[in-house]
């Protein structure tokens, strides 16, 4: 069985992620490490001191755009080399969001020291050019947005689940207006955290600063196949638009993993902290089996369960027929 790499974006970082499994897997830790001083070189902060503040805990709010993107991408690319030191070889790769940049990296587009150059002055661009924004993921059908003008209006879609949930995203005073009104038909709702209306026009400000800076960089030839969930299909070459469109375009992650499916039978490892995409891809598969999709770093400290999951399924599958049955 093949493997998917996917990587989640903006809103599934927290303080003190992948620390158990840093704890449990020293392979994992060196990946940090080594990943953290490219970090400083490029950027000349301390990724590590920022993500593992010992004054900090995971429920704080961890929202620095700059900051914040950096280090999901470097976790996110660490758990990628740890696998694939372990044997786990991704076939193809697939991001959301911020995700499409880990996915370019692993997919060969761009050099890790790339994709942090670009999060990293992506966010100066939006702290600079756009006012604070918001982002909301409602427990509710998405004939609920579509149906109601006060959201139409006050926000704009980022993402749509395809069934009991979507989010959205604009203004800190859009979303302020959507809460109000959400509240008052009690529809379920969660903050997430981050510090700009991504995907949604509150962002439209940065467009022209970032694209320069997107527009300057050479990228490589993509080595494995490629899913984008803005174009919703496999890609073969990047240019500067593309990661504009990651930031602004609704993510189509349902999409994307439709044009996956076609193609064969696969097993989906889900790289991001949260474990968000396994879990939406569970909910998508509801009727059908479950057993090709996993995660390993979550917030509730069984990621050295998981990992140890994947690594055992990936072995059975290893073994021959007759000695994975005794």
């Amino acid at each position: 069985m093949k493997n998917i790499f996917l990587f989640s974006g903006q809103g599934t970082q927290y303080y003190h992620m992948g620390s158990d499994l840093r704890e449990c897997h020293s392979g994992f830790d060196r990946n940090i490490m080594r990943l953290s001083k490219i970090v400083y070189d490029v950027t000349g902060c301390s990724i590590l001191d920022v993500v593992y503040d010992p004054e900090k805990q995971k429920s704080d709010n961890f929202s620095d755009c700059r900051l914040s993107n950096i280090a999901l991408l470097t976790i996110e690319y660490a758990l990628s080399e740890t696998l694939q030191q372990t044997g786990i070889i991704p076939a193809a790769v697939c991001g959301m969001s911020l995700g499409e940049y880990t996915a370019a990296v692993v997919a060969g587009a761009m050099e890790f020291e790339t994709a942090v150059f670009l999060v990293a002055n992506a966010g100066a661009c939006f702290d600079t050019y756009c006012e604070p924004g918001a982002m909301l993921a409602v427990l509710d059908d998405i004939n609920t947005y579509h149906n109601n003008d006060i959201l139409c209006d006050s926000t704009d879609i980022a993402f749509d689940s395809h069934g009991k949930h979507f989010v959205i995203a604009g203004s800190v005073a859009g979303i302020n207006t959507a809460e109000k009104y959400l509240r008052q038909k009690n529809i379920c709702f969660q903050p997430l955290p981050v510090a700009f209306g991504y995907h949604s026009r509150n962002i439209d400000p940065a467009r022209h600063a970032y694209t320069e800076i997107l527009n300057n960089i050479s990228f490589n030839t993509v080595q494995l196949p490629l899913y984008s969930t803005v174009t919703t299909r496999c890609i073969n070459y990047l240019d500067g638009t593309h990661f504009w469109r990651t930031a602004r375009e609704p993510i189509r992650l349902m999409e994307a993993l439709d044009s996956i499916d076609h193609n064969g039978c696969y097993r989906y490892i889900d790289l991001g902290p949260t474990g968000t995409m396994a879990n939406l891809m569970s909910y998508r598969q509801k009727e059908q089996s479950t057993s090709n999709i996993f995660s390993v770093v979550t917030p509730f400290n069984n990621s050295q369960m998981n990992y140890s999951r994947l690594i055992n399924a990936v072995n059975q599958h290893l073994m021959p027929f007759s000695a994975a049955h005794v």
